[in-house]
């Protein structure tokens, strides 16, 4: 833990205790002439930090209960509760506690004579490398000359694994293999997962996980000083599991291919003419007369590549129709009572237009990190190269049409990632959007231990007592499975946050 206080005297600035040698990724403290010292953060990490403004004094700290302790904590509103299960990442500076703000990126705390300011400061971007693998490759030597990567045979985990061997390193990619069972899962409308591809020149060690025990609630007590989800914790249960079988620190590729997407209308170069027509989703809708309806609904932010997202992504927009809002998790799970949905919607638009301001302060390429670690963590523990500084350059100094363009009828995004995978000659990594395997996992895991789900939610759920659930939806739901399959991974949530609120009542 690190934690430190600055405050004014009659003498000018001063700093209460020793400051730390070393602090969380991205975090930097100055202290300059005249007695001002600063704190800020100017790239993403895996850890939060915290800071509290008072009368002349600025406190701050890594851990929260340092600031307050756990039991001042209040507790959580309703609706944010809501937005938990719903997917949502809490605004970018809040807090379980009104008084103390998380310190989110380009935020600046300034103690001087004056007293005490906080203000936002676009981050200045290293100079960067000549290449997005070269960058990735100076990341991952940061660890020496042993460790092992997590390798899902996704494109993020294939593409980190060949910027390690243009960097000369021969790292172990370990494979989580869930079983036979899984991979050929009983879902509905869910396709069976390939096998993952060889990296030639690299070993793949398979390391059998189950499922269940990544995915299991029974292990939080509500102890926690935030709750538990399962699109934070599985990762860091799985990292361990890996690291631990092969005894070395883990790298994984997590956020590259949040940094390297595109959307249609943002890559402007090269979609112009008849060629933006025949492309997908144009082609499919048979709805549009000619180019200015084509470019009237990529203004309107209404286009996506297809297959990122599944279903979440609406596959045609009719033109004259008012655009869908760009999907930002999973839709409205339908399990709540009015008063439920009246907290989310509330909780959920003050959330939203906090994060939308925030993103628009940012630079393109660094709001896409900033959001997906939001959105999925800060890797388990895994060291994630996506973070680094020079790798975040890398990719803002390309030109939009490096990341994406129209090829052969089809939007082509994360084109970095794949043209890396061609020199190697790397094909079949699999195309799934970040987290699918989560909700596969989360649909298996919810058919296996239905009935105690059941049982548990309809005779012990603090959020049903609150009434915010109802028990009789969302046993409707774990008893359809093709609902379960469209559902999982937000009642997944909401069972592990009930355990959470058990454990706190």
């Amino acid at each position: 833990m690190v934690r430190g206080v600055w405050e004014m005297t009659e003498g000018g600035a001063r700093c209460v205790g020793q400051e730390p040698s070393e602090l969380p990724q991205g975090v930097r403290i100055e202290r300059s002439p005249g007695e001002v010292f600063t704190l800020r953060r100017e790239f993403p990490g895996a850890h939060p930090f915290y800071y509290r403004v008072g009368y002349g004094r600025l406190e701050w700290s890594d851990d929260l209960s340092a600031l307050v302790p756990r039991a001042a904590w209040p507790r959580l509103d309703p609706g944010h509760l809501l937005t938990l299960v719903h997917g949502t990442a809490p605004a970018p500076d809040a807090t379980p506690v009104p008084e103390v703000q998380r310190l989110a990126v380009g935020t600046v705390a300034r103690v001087d004579a004056s007293g005490v300011t906080v203000t936002r400061r676009v981050p200045e971007m290293p100079a960067p490398a000549p290449g997005l693998a070269q960058a990735v490759g100076d990341a991952l030597s940061e660890l020496g000359a042993q460790y092992a990567i997590a390798y899902s045979g996704g494109l993020s985990s294939a593409f980190t694994a060949v910027s390690a061997l243009e960097a000369g390193h021969r790292p172990v990619l370990l494979h989580a293999d869930f079983g036979e069972a899984f991979r050929r899962a009983p879902v509905p409308n869910v396709p069976d997962l390939p096998d993952v591809p060889d990296v030639p020149g690299l070993t793949t060690c398979r390391v059998p996980v189950d499922p269940s025990e990544l995915l299991d609630h029974r292990s939080i007590t509500g102890d926690e000083p935030f709750p538990p989800l399962p699109d934070t914790e599985v990762s860091s249960r799985l990292v361990a599991r890996l690291s631990g079988a092969a005894g070395l620190p883990v790298a994984a590729g997590a956020l590259l291919e949040d940094l390297t997407a595109i959307t249609l209308p943002e890559a402007d170069a090269g979609v112009r003419g008849r060629r933006l027509l025949a492309c997908e989703p144009f082609h499919i809708t048979g709805t549009l007369r000619g180019l200015s309806e084509a470019r009237e609904l990529m203004s309107r932010g209404a286009v996506f590549a297809p297959g990122l997202g599944g279903r979440e992504i609406p596959d045609e927009q009719p033109v004259g129709m008012p655009p869908p809002p760009k999907p930002l998790g999973a839709a409205l799970v339908p399990v709540l009572t009015e008063a439920g949905e009246a907290a989310y919607a509330s909780a959920q638009l003050a959330t939203m237009a906090l994060w939308k301001e925030h993103l628009d302060f940012l630079p393109t390429a660094l709001g896409r990190v900033v959001a997906g670690l939001a959105e999925r963590g800060g890797g388990g523990g895994a060291v994630l190269p996506a973070l680094d500084p020079t790798v975040i350059a890398t990719v803002a100094s390309l030109r939009r049409g490096r990341l994406g363009r129209i090829h052969r009828g089809s939007f082509r995004t994360h084109l970095p990632l794949y043209e890396a995978l061609e020199r190697h000659r790397i094909s079949g990594v699999r195309r799934s959007a970040p987290g699918h395997w989560l909700r596969v996992a989360a649909a298996v895991h919810l058919r296996r231990e239905r009935e105690k789900v059941i049982a548990r939610m309809t005779y012990s759920s603090p959020l049903a007592d609150m009434g915010l659930v109802d028990p009789r939806k969302v046993t409707d739901i774990l008893r359809d499975a093709h609902r379960l399959t469209d559902h999982a991974l937000p009642l997944l949530r909401a069972v592990w946050l009930d355990q959470w609120l058990r454990g706190r009542s």
